[in-house]
């Protein structure tokens, strides 16, 4: 499996650990099983950034000079159902436009 949705928060314990759960059910529930998500605090990150076939979901202040493309992931605490789903169609349509085949 390639393909990754990075949820990160400062602590990678509450809101990134949150987000996780609440996009795994929701890619599940689309039948997409081919993208792993996972949670990390912002101080782990550094290794990934550059990484092919992944998106941030940032859970604190978006970082523009991280190399993936990010989503502010508030959403995924505070949103309705109808926000969380719209969010997390619009970050499996980002990961369709930048998959390269590895």
């Amino acid at each position: 499996m390639n393909k990754l949705i990075l949820c990160v928060c400062g602590g990678g314990i509450n809101t990134s650990a949150n987000a996780k759960i609440t996009i795994q059910d929701y890619i599940e529930d689309m039948g997409i099983y081919d993208i792993e998500v996972r949670h990390a605090m912002i101080g782990d990150i550094e290794t990934l950034n550059g990484r092919k076939n992944m998106v941030v979901v940032w859970m604190t202040q978006k970082n523009e000079e991280y190399n993936a493309p990010g989503f502010q992931g508030i959403t995924y605490l505070i949103g309705t159902k109808k926000k969380k789903a719209a969010l997390t169609k619009e970050i499996i349509e980002k990961m369709d436009e930048i998959y390269v085949e590895l």
